[in-house]
């Protein structure tokens, strides 16, 4: 199913499903935000030079659900345990294989996270995690190399608030 194209109900087909975390931590009453600093096989329409701030993110192993993928990625990228609180959307991303010569669509869902702890589980990946970091919002909006990942970051403060009732 890896190299199966997956058909989507709106018409669009989806070479790749991902996963990945939206992941705050509160530190002295302030909330920061987890950002990787990764280099990649793969060129988006967008083309950025050199590395780009993202959230972690990654594929679904075989036989897994979209939680247990993004809590994988979240660990493996970002090196830290984190609880799932709330799906906050999914993002449609077209890429360029450079290796293999083809377009890529890629549907990645997020989740919103609660920081509970380090983890020092290796990740192995063709993307290369060089910088791992926390951020306040406004920090973490200007580092994030995708407009998309900025609309997510909102939406996740926003849900946040929500579930804190502030």
């Amino acid at each position: 199913m890896k190299n199966e194209a997956l058909k989507i109900k709106d018409g669009l087909f989806y070479d790749e499903r991902s996963a990945g975390g939206i992941v705050f931590k509160e530190d002295n009453g302030k909330i920061f935000w987890l950002l990787v600093k990764t280099i990649s096989s793969y060129k988006t329409k967008k083309e950025h030079k050199g590395p780009v701030y993202k959230f972690p993110k990654g594929h679904l192993k075989e036989g897994e659900f979209l939680k247990q993928a993004a809590l994988r990625e979240v660990e493996e990228e970002g090196r830290v345990k984190a609880n799932v609180l709330a799906k906050i959307g999914s993002n449609n991303y077209i890429l360029w294989d450079q290796e293999n010569k083809k377009k890529i669509i890629k549907k990645v869902t997020f989740f919103l996270m609660e920081y509970t702890g380090q983890s020092s589980l290796k990740y192995y990946d063709s993307e290369m995690v060089i910088e791992r970091g926390w951020f306040n919002l406004e920090e973490a909006g200007e580092k994030l190399a995708y407009d998309s990942e900025k609309v997510l970051l909102r939406k996740a403060k926003i849900k946040l608030e929500s579930l804190v009732g502030k």
